[in-house]
């Protein structure tokens, strides 16, 4: 169990509150009688200046532990107000990541479709290659044919 420092603050206040105030002995301590001068305002006689001491010890515990609590709670709103602010950004980013992700995706189709007319133009390159290389090839066999039939007859055979 992990106890806050207020929370050992106050539980050392009322521990100590205890001890001073319940046995006799202190009580005389705290209720005696002692000559107090404040500068400015005069001398007073017979004040129980113990018990003003630990009241005025105990309004400045209390002030501590206001003061750690309020900073406390204020550290807890910033990192609050910094998480919120990191969702935003996750949020922007994965939005961001997203919108490129569809230009990726619409780049990459653009350029397969490319590609794939310069293939098409390519095989049909290749089939007008290929019909001409056949022409040629029919062509350079009826020379040949007629080139022998011509050397047949001149030879005799």
């Amino acid at each position: 169990m992990r106890f806050n420092v207020n929370t050992v603050v106050l539980v050392l206040l009322v521990v100590l509150l205890i001890v001073l105030l319940i046995p006799g002995e202190n009580r005389n301590t705290l209720t005696a009688g002692h000559t107090f001068t404040v500068p400015g305002l005069g001398t007073y006689q017979n004040v129980p200046f113990g018990t003003y001491a630990l009241i005025g010890w105990l309004l400045t515990a209390l002030l501590y532990t206001l003061i750690n609590s309020f900073s406390r709670l204020r550290s807890q709103a910033d990192n609050a107000r910094i998480l919120r602010d990191m969702e935003g950004l996750r949020a922007n980013l994965d939005k961001a990541e997203g919108s490129r992700f569809a230009e990726l995706h619409t780049y990459l189709d653009r350029r397969l479709n490319e590609l794939q007319s310069q293939v098409t133009a390519q095989t049909g390159d290749v089939g007008s290659y290929t019909s001409r290389v056949d022409r040629v090839r029919d062509e350079l066999a009826a020379d040949i044919g007629e080139l022998e039939h011509y050397l047949k007859r001149k030879l005799g055979e």
